[in-house]
């Protein structure tokens, strides 16, 4: 099944110093990526709570990451703040490279390990985790409209996929709402804790090593007419029991939920 990702975009950041900067920002280690390895990661603010979550990987010599569309322009702005020490460029490449999903059967010749990624000359191709399997291809537009399929599946299919793992995505509605623990990111392999110093390094290094969450993320699964809103308060027996971290509808009011909340039910 082919995916059309038209809805994540895409920030790069070029220049001589930008592993430099990067290292300084992220709480995954720049030294992880590379040509054949990409890794998610998190900017965080000084109190240690997510600005940005984001797939990190490298293409024609540049980091890009990659997040929800509307979530380019806050990411940017945050980063900017420390890149002017740098010399470093930030640009919403968005329209500069298509992005195209696939889950399905495992493909030969494709990338066999969980975060390796295969650089060919017009795109790449990124293996993520979760069943089925499951690949991102990124690249020059034109050599990418070859390889797309004419029957593209809804991307909410595609987000059904990353919430069923317990892959979160970060929204502005949500941005600086949680720390990196309460989504879960160490265990999803985008923090490290041997790198060195980053923006809420301290406080989220802490809470590795000291804190104790009293909430923890679960899956449900609703039916309601009701809007939702990422970043909203969830209620049980009338009381405010934790926030709807992300969610995608799968059917007509049928929505996959992804919780932080002191309880599963």
């Amino acid at each position: 099944m082919i995916f059309d990702l038209t809805e994540l975009g895409l920030l790069r950041i070029s220049g001589e110093q930008a592993k430099k900067f990067l290292q300084g920002q992220l709480t995954c280690n720049l030294d992880d990526i590379t040509s054949s390895q990409f890794r998610p990661g998190a900017h965080c603010n000084p109190q240690g709570r997510v600005i940005s979550l984001f797939q990190l990987f490298m293409y024609d010599n540049d980091y890009y990451l990659q997040m929800p569309r509307e979530l380019i322009p806050v990411a940017m702005q945050a980063l900017q703040k420390y890149a002017v020490f740098f010399k470093v460029k930030l640009n919403d490449a968005s329209q500069t490279l298509k992005q195209l999903g696939y889950a399905g059967d495992e493909l030969p010749d494709m990338p066999k390990n969980i975060h390796e990624q295969l650089s060919l000359d017009q795109f790449i191709v990124m293996r993520l985790p979760g069943a089925p399997v499951r690949y991102q291809f990124i690249g020059k537009i034109d050599a990418m409209n070859s390889l797309q399929s004419e029957q593209k599946k809804d991307f909410n299919a595609w987000k059904s996929m990353d919430i069923l793992h317990k892959i979160a995505s970060i929204y502005p509605e949500t941005s600086e709402k949680f720390l990196p623990h309460e989504l879960d990111l160490p265990h999803l392999n985008a923090v490290s804790f041997n790198k060195g110093c980053y923006t809420g390094q301290e406080i989220i290094a802490r809470m590795e090593y000291r804190g104790k969450l009293k909430n923890h993320l679960y899956l449900r699964k609703i039916h309601t007419e009701a809007t939702l809103k990422r970043g909203s308060e969830i209620y049980s027996d009338g009381k405010s029991s934790g926030n709807l971290v992300d969610f995608c509808e799968i059917d007509d009011n049928v929505y996959e939920l992804y919780v932080f909340s002191g309880s599963p039910k």
